[in-house]
């Protein structure tokens, strides 16, 4: 009797189970295209502690960003410059700014949906930072402090992955 009893309940308690089963295996496999290129924009942005507080239009995309507790001594924003790199796999791109600094990118692969890039930042002779880096396709790495007469300088990079 308590086996009749419990094999419905048994065999009901599995079904979910195997329900699950079969759609993971049954689930079609989504096509990954491995990245080989990335588009990158590069903004020099200007952050000075005189201002109002407001974030200038054109730098709309780092608003969230500018307003983090880590620019709070700054007041005032502006950007500088924007360059463009098109990067290939094997292909570093390079970019001189008016400031002087040039800033170095390789795509080094993608893991997942996260891009492997490396990131040379020099002043001259002098490099500033030398990394390697992941994040999300889209994503803003930003790199700052470089002293200037009017406050500090940071990079705002962001790259997008293609194939």
């Amino acid at each position: 009797m308590v086996y009749r009893l419990l094999a419905p309940i048994f065999a009901s308690s599995l079904m979910p189970v195997g329900l699950t089963v079969a759609a993971l295996v049954l689930a079609p496999v989504e096509a990954r295209a491995e990245v080989t290129s990335a588009e990158c924009q590069i903004h020099a942005v200007l952050a000075t502690k005189s201002g109002d507080g407001t974030i200038p239009a054109d730098l709309g995309f780092l608003a969230e960003q500018l307003r983090d507790d880590q620019f709070a001594a700054f007041k005032g924003f502006r950007l500088l410059e924007s360059k463009s790199l098109k990067l290939n796999i094997g292909e570093p791109g390079s970019a001189t700014m008016k400031s002087g600094h040039q800033l170095k990118l390789s795509l080094l692969g993608a893991e997942a949906s996260k891009l492997r890039l490396h990131a040379t930042l020099a002043s001259g002779e002098k490099v500033l930072v030398d990394t390697d880096y992941k994040i999300e396709s889209s994503g803003i790495l930003l790199i700052g402090g470089v002293r200037h007469p009017d406050g500090k300088i940071f990079f705002a990079i962001q790259c997008r992955g293609g194939s």
